[in-house]
């Protein structure tokens, strides 16, 4: 702390992520607060817990030319250090001590193949091409998808946009999936902000207006964003294609081709020119490439019937962490799988996938291709004793989602001592779907829970009519539905399980 005190410039405006005694200073959880903002030094403190979300995201205020200083353990001690971090996703009983510090291996194998090159210089800023999106917001009468990477200034745009509408005499409604997302928007909207409302608010009540804006609509299911466009036809979609926030290519995929069908005519922006810094910037590509925000879907050409028709069968496999850190192509084709069938895909889950104690990867491949993937976490077994305190609400351990809703919200007395493998997430190749492969990879999670002596399979999941057939088709019981919609996906959260024992079979 003293050296990089030191090295700063003198009089630069900086911004501390640490949870060290230092003026002004954030921890990391409060990195949102500086969205939008910029600063000459970024002082970000791994030994206060790396989190990698907080991390990509305040890489973006730090302006061209600008330094990045980043307070980490020796190098070579870093992987096996005890993370302040890993609390987020370490399950009971399990501490720092049990984590293999896969990610953080590869991380600091990264840093070291860096090599110095001298800040790029600033040219244009970006400001042409945010202003003609602005024109062209105003302007549009049909649906505007608005793209970009992070900083190249489309919530800018947006909050520009807004307050011109505004001035013109348009009612302008803002949704995102939270309003701490959309800060930057209101801030250059001015004195004309418009009015917000969380997605599942504005549904159900239907403010009236003439153009609906949607920032980080990637991070909002599709359906939602389809009924806004019913209510509102004028609207305007934003999104990151490449950030910490959400799937950004998985929205381009999915969204553009709902409106494709429905409105034919829609409008297409993107931004290129980044705001903050100059294009091919180093420390913009080190945090996409360490942090695997760039990664795509690998292609895979669409074709007629089922899979394995014409093109070889899919071969089932079950991943060794181990191999697949070192692996990198083959970890960037399966996470840009990942990125690209959720709505919600960040840094953390990239983490959480090589280092949480007991979970599982599983994957199909065709032609050298992933074509589906699936995470399974492997839960429950704990002692009478404590299940007993979760039955009667007053242990609530970390992790163990499915059997602690089932012993405690589903009030059935030892469900949380059987053993469940949980499954995180599935995921098909787009050009693939609806041709048997998630099926097909699900009777092989379900052989390997089995062969590894799980009394059940579940999975937890915002419900729609498609997934629920989906797992009903495979055998699972419906055995909860949440009481709330969930405020970003609007649907309710569902637990279904397939029973897999006899003591799995009498519980159920």
């Amino acid at each position: 702390m003293q050296r990089v005190q030191c090295l700063l410039p003198a009089g630069s405006d900086t911004f501390w992520i640490t949870t060290a005694e230092v003026a002004g200073a954030l921890p990391a959880k409060k990195t949102h607060t500086l969205l939008g903002q910029e600063c000459a030094a970024l002082v970000f403190d791994a030994h206060s817990g790396f989190d990698v979300n907080a991390f990509a995201a305040v890489s973006g205020t730090l302006r061209g030319g600008g330094t990045l200083f980043l307070l980490t353990p020796p190098l070579d001690d870093w992987a096996g250090f005890a993370d302040p971090d890993y609390r987020r996703f370490l399950p009971y009983p399990y501490t720092a001590a049990d984590v293999r510090g896969r990610f953080l291996g590869r991380f600091v194998r990264m840093l070291k193949t860096l090599t110095p090159r001298p800040p790029l210089p600033l040219s244009g800023r970006g400001g042409g091409s945010q202003a003609s999106a602005v024109q062209s917001i105003l302007q549009s009468e049909v649906p505007v998808v608005l793209t970009a990477d992070r900083g190249r200034g489309k919530s800018a745009a947006l909050g520009m946009a807004a307050s011109q509408l505004i001035d013109a005499g348009k009612r302008v409604l803002l949704t995102a999936p939270s309003r701490a997302t959309v800060e930057t928007v209101f801030k250059h909207a001015a004195t004309n902000p418009p009015q917000f409302f969380a997605p599942d608010d504005l549904l159900q009540t239907l403010p009236e207006g003439d153009v609906l804006l949607v920032d980080e609509a990637a991070a909002i299911p599709v359906p939602l964003l389809l009924q806004m466009l019913e209510h509102y036809p004028r609207c305007v979609f934003s999104t990151t294609l490449h950030g910490y926030e959400g799937s950004g290519r998985g929205f381009a995929l999915r969204f553009q081709k709902a409106l494709d069908e429905r409105v034919p005519g829609w409008q297409s922006l993107r931004l290129h020119q980044p705001i903050r810094w100059a294009e091919h910037d180093p420390l913009e590509q080190f945090i996409n490439q360490t942090l695997l925000l760039d990664a795509d879907l690998a292609p895979f050409p669409p074709s007629g019937g089922r899979v394995g028709d014409g093109g070889g069968c899919a071969e089932y496999h079950h991943l060794n962490r181990d191999e697949l850190v070192e692996n990198e192509p083959l970890l960037r084709q399966l996470f840009g799988l990942l990125i690209t069938a959720h709505y919600q895909t960040r840094p953390s889950d990239l983490r959480q996938m090589l280092d949480a104690p007991d979970i599982s990867i599983h994957v199909l491949e065709q032609q050298s291709t992933i074509v589906a993937v699936a995470l399974l976490s492997r839960e429950g077994g704990l002692d009478p004793e404590l299940t007993a305190a979760i039955h009667a609400g007053k242990r609530r351990p970390h992790g163990h989602p499915v059997p602690q809703t089932l012993t405690f919200h589903a009030k059935i007395p030892g469900a949380a001592e059987l053993l469940c493998e949980r499954v995180m997430r599935i995921a098909v190749h787009p050009n693939l779907q609806n041709r048997g492969l998630g099926g097909q990879l699900l009777e092989h999670l379900v052989e390997f829970a089995a062969q590894g002596g799980a009394d059940y399979i579940g999975v937890s999941y915002a419900m729609t009519p498609e997934l629920l057939r989906f797992w009903e088709r495979a055998g699972f019981v419906l055995a909860r539905v949440g009481f709330r919609k969930d405020t970003a996906s609007g649907s309710r959260s569902v637990v279904q399980v397939k029973a897999l024992s006899a003591k799995g079979k009498a519980l159920f």
